[in-house]
């Protein structure tokens, strides 16, 4: 009996790894940065002046794709969620549909982007796209 528990034991220990190693690749859609000029651009010098939350906004709203913010048949607009953290601005950009007296944000994407104190991007992060799979 023990010889087969001490088998059994090295085989549940092989299965655990094997799927451990394994369950990153199962555990669903994985954030991928957007990167370059046209979505992260760095090109402020460190001496450059503060901006503020405003311009923050004004900035991140350019680094999402082209029509992110609609107008269009299904996505109304943008709600913009903004907060200065660790001396960094971190906006949330959610789009949304128009609904009587309110904005609905169900079924549509958002993004993430990271900026400087000076407007330098830190991360642009998509978010999962509708329909993907949780």
């Amino acid at each position: 009996m023990t010889a087969h528990r001490a088998c059994g034991s090295g085989f549940s220990l092989t299965l655990f790894l094997a799927l451990l190693v394994a369950s990153p690749a199962l555990s669903g859609p994985v954030e991928v940065y957007r990167e370059g000029e046209r979505w992260c651009p760095r090109a402020q010098p460190p001496t450059a002046p503060r901006i503020t939350a405003a311009q923050a906004e004004r900035i991140a709203v350019k680094l999402v794709p082209d029509d992110f913010c609609g107008p269009s048949s299904s996505i109304g607009g943008c709600d913009l969620v903004t907060e200065n953290f660790y001396d960094s601005w971190r906006i949330y950009v959610h789009q949304y549909r128009r609904i009587p007296n309110a904005h609905d944000w169900s079924a549509l994407t958002h993004s993430y982007v990271i900026l400087d104190p000076v407007g330098n991007c830190i991360a642009n992060i998509p978010g999962t796209e509708p329909g993907a799979r949780r």
